[in-house]
């Protein structure tokens, strides 16, 4: 089994910098593991064998022609969940076996692609985060490099503190809208893929949200039976099949098949456990988006979240750093402070707060040059930062 987790290792590595919050890595991580472990889980035949093994009694048709058959063009079950209760034609784990009316047939075709749409599924999954790293491109992590341990470094002091406020005080505005717009879009889009994936799922399966309710409420509500009944309309590990063929005079024949399907009963509890957790994480994204709204349209708010990071700092001291740039500067500062040492984190405010108060004079960029910052030893001194 460890050799199905290898491969996600690199996905579930515990990272120093985050530029995201817990609910984004539940989409871009957590989602991603399972939806790609459940993938390759089902294409493990060594723990669950042959996908489809038919059983075809004595004729001209082989085990192997009839379980390929039967596996590309599909099996059918009873579409009536409630035969269980009054038909003697059936066994004992929810499956009819006599005729099948065509009216009454629910065909399985979607054996093949379970492993696909997983596949896809987590792919999707991916895509806010891979567009965020690229517009990104490594930038907190830059700033952030060195900083976060609990012991402050040594160039902090020396000269890393005058260059990283520096960066910070003479970046242009639209660095700092574009970072929280780009991060906004991201999160909004992780919201989308959820409910997309809900949808994609509900297609797939012809109706399975509506269709795995019950199943899912018997299985909590500790109703074994109900959970069987139900759960077989969508997964069965029974199904016939029927091979037309024309026999030897020329009349055409047919051999049907009652087939197991050993990948439902691995299907089942992937699915039930995906039905919840699409559902719990599309409420925990929407509450997510509202907090995030909240501190869009709250000065104050975000006052308080960045104050709480530097404390004992003082109010007066962070609304001093925070003037110019609106909003996407607070963003940055937010995802500096979530990072950095808390000491690091109260230095650099203090000193853009500084820079602030005295205007940005200290900072002297040559023309036609790089920044040389802090060429000005008397506005250097006078901020003694």
């Amino acid at each position: 089994m460890l050799e199905f987790i290898r491969p996600l290792q690199s996905i579930l590595q515990i990272k120093q910098v985050n530029t995201t919050d817990l609910v984004w890595r539940l989409h871009c991580r957590v989602t991603v593991c399972l939806l790609l472990f459940a993938s390759l889980l089902l294409t493990a035949r060594q723990y669950f064998g042959n996908p489809i093994d038919c059983v075809t009694g004595t004729g001209t048709v082989s085990v192997s022609t009839m379980n390929d058959f039967c596996w590309i063009m599909g099996t059918y079950i009873s579409s009536n969940p409630d035969f269980v209760l009054e038909s003697t034609d059936l066994v004992k784990i929810s499956a009819k076996i006599g005729h099948i009316p065509e009216s009454e047939r629910s065909y399985q075709k979607y054996y093949q692609w379970v492993v696909f749409i997983l596949a896809l599924q987590a792919c999707m999954f991916s895509l806010p985060n891979f567009l965020w790293k690229a517009w990104e491109a490594g930038r907190l992590q830059a700033l952030c490099d060195g900083l976060t341990t609990p012991i402050v470094p040594e160039q902090w002091k020396l000269s890393r503190k005058k260059k990283l406020i520096a960066y910070l005080v003479l970046e242009c505005p639209r660095l700092y809208k574009t970072y929280l717009v780009r991060y906004c879009f991201c999160m909004v889009l992780n919201f989308c893929i959820v409910l997309l994936n809900i949808f994609l799922v509900n297609v797939f399966f012809s109706g399975f949200w509506n269709n795995y309710h019950p199943a899912v409420k018997a299985l909590l509500s500790f109703d074994f039976p109900s959970w069987n009944r139900y759960n077989s309309q969508v997964f069965p590990k029974l199904a016939k099949c029927d091979f037309h063929f024309v026999g030897p005079s020329g009349s055409k024949q047919n051999r049907d098949a009652l087939c197991v399907l050993p990948l439902n009963v691995v299907n089942e509890k992937i699915f039930a456990f995906i039905w919840m957790w699409f559902l719990l994480l599309a409420l925990v994204s929407s509450l997510n988006l509202l907090y995030y709204l909240m501190v869009l349209c709250s000065k104050n708010f975000r006052l308080w979240l960045l104050t709480s990071q530097l404390q004992p700092m003082r109010s007066a001291v962070v609304i001093r750093a925070l003037q110019g740039q609106g909003i996407g500067k607070w963003f940055l500062l937010h995802q500096l402070c979530r990072n950095l040492n808390p000491i690091v984190s109260r230095d650099l405010v203090t000193g853009m707060s500084k820079a602030n108060s005295n205007g940005r004079k200290a900072y002297h960029v040559p023309k036609g040059g790089e920044p040389d910052f802090y060429t000005d030893p008397e506005a250097l001194d006078e901020m003694d930062v």
